[in-house]
């Protein structure tokens, strides 16, 4: 019964930092309300990734030093906070501002969460905890989808952060009764490496704005070249400083670990590719197929629902068949679902898209296992916070890449064949399609390409010791 209770309280953390999709659909709906633009309502979604993305190792080293369950109540007491400090926030700055409190409280739960539930796993089952943690972040995304549209049209864009305290309340008290303090004598007593945490902070806030600002401001923007030439200077600083503390934020030896840099990987991979569906996939639907906001959301739904499915059945198949197989599996069938949205154009219907957009939610799904699986089976107990957070980071990292390099690609294409009469492809709409078949095309390369490297590199550090 405890470790039903357990891998609950850990599901229940994944589930509340993947509900954040729900902002995403309510965008508009917050730029109108708000009196704010399409480039400063972005900020709500930039600000919140880069301080996710900086935060979250520190959460993952600070969880293992002190405590699981101590950094899992920080974070839902934090995400509690910002949920009603949003929701009554009269205008763009506050929200704003309030989404850094939120980001913190997300990269903590993203970095306790599969590592709560492999704790109470054998190594040899750990699969099927992992397969139940990513299937929760799934149902995360797909009650988001699902349920932003409706509060949104019907009590207002307040509401997808309202609608969300029930859950932090749950979270909290499931975890303040049912979590156990770790004794004492099993704590890293280090001192936290607190100079390395803030170098990782700047360097990846410094990344992450510096992109963002290169696609609204120019990649020639004295601004963006200084954020994006300040970068690799705190991350170089970073690797000093970690290889001379006692403590580092992020120890050397998991760099050397296959699980640990293989999973990271193909995280990364997986999202960089994946995260066309987010960015360029909506366009098609609202200015190809002429859909609104119900159809994208039940598209997004069904990746979603395919997501939760296969990422619990894949946990039980990385324990009876072995993580790599499974990861490797996940990014052939993402590539050949993206390969199969690139094949969309304009005399699709929605029909044609629904079940393509499901190949890409099941190869995402044994991804997320495998990928969960690999790391908590091969990084030891006494660092399952830095390698939850790792991966938290990767997905970040892979999703914030790909808007800022595959979205600059994308418009310069479009905008190519717009000005361009060779071929026949001039034209708005023609334009658009043959820019996203090559979006699509790259990110079914990039990932099949992942599957190779995955699988061949694992076998060749493994062997036959798949974990």
């Amino acid at each position: 019964m405890s470790r039903v209770v357990v891998t609950t309280i850990a599901g229940l953390g994944m589930l509340l930092a993947a509900l954040d999709i729900a902002v995403n659909v309510a965008l508009p709906t917050m730029a109108n309300a708000l009196d704010a633009d399409l480039e400063s309502i972005q900020w709500v979604i930039v600000v919140f990734i880069a301080t996710r993305a900086s935060l979250v190792m520190g959460a993952g080293s600070f969880s293992d030093r002190f405590g699981l369950r101590t950094v899992y109540i920080f974070g839902s007491i934090a995400y509690l906070l910002s949920m009603i400090c949003i929701s009554l926030s009269p205008n763009l700055e506050s929200v704003v501002g309030f989404r850094v409190l939120q980001a913190l409280a997300t990269g903590c739960l993203y970095a306790v969460s599969p590592a709560i539930a492999a704790t109470v796993f054998p190594v040899e089952k750990r699969g099927l905890g992992m397969g139940f943690t990513a299937g929760s972040q799934a149902l995360g995304m797909l009650l988001g989808t699902l349920g932003a549209g409706f509060l949104v049209q019907a009590l207002g864009w307040q509401w997808i952060f309202i609608g969300r305290i029930p859950f932090c309340v749950l979270a909290l008290v499931l975890g303040t009764v049912f979590l156990q303090k770790q004794p004492k004598n099993t704590i890293n007593s280090e001192a936290f490496d607190f100079k390395g945490a803030v170098t990782l902070v700047l360097g990846l806030m410094c990344l992450v704005i510096g992109l963002r600002l290169g696609r609204s401001l120019g990649w020639a923007s004295p601004m963006v070249l200084m954020l994006i030439s300040l970068s690799p200077i705190f991350l170089g600083v970073l690797w000093i400083i970690e290889k001379r503390v006692n403590s580092p934020m992020l120890p050397g030896y998991l760099l050397k670990l296959p699980a640990f840099s293989l999973s990271t990987m193909a995280m990364f991979l997986a999202h960089f590719s994946v995260f066309v569906i987010w960015f360029v996939f909506p366009f098609y639907m609202a200015d190809i197929l002429k859909q609104g906001p119900l159809i994208l959301g039940l598209m997004l739904a069904t990746m979603a629902l395919f997501n939760t499915c296969l990422s619990g059945l894949g946990g039980w198949l990385c324990d009876k068949f072995g993580s790599l197989d499974v990861g490797a599996l996940g990014l052939v069938i993402l590539g050949s679902g993206l390969f199969l949205m690139g094949l969309l154009d304009q005399s699709h219907s929605p029909g044609d898209v629904v079940w393509r957009i499901g190949v890409v939610g099941m190869g995402l799904g044994l991804i997320q296992a495998g990928t969960y699986s690999l790391m908590m089976k091969g990084v030891p107990n006494h660092r399952l916070g830095v390698a939850g957070s790792s991966l938290s980071l990767a997905q970040a990292l892979g999703t914030v890449m790909s808007v800022a390099l595959v979205g600059t690609l994308f418009a310069w294409r479009v905008n190519g064949y717009v000005t361009s009469s060779a071929g026949g492809r001039g034209g708005g709409d023609s334009a658009f399609v043959t820019g996203y078949s090559e979006v699509f095309l790259l990110g079914c390369i990039l990932s099949v390409a992942a599957a190779l490297g995955f699988y061949i590199m694992g076998k060749i550090y493994l062997g036959n010791k798949d974990l």
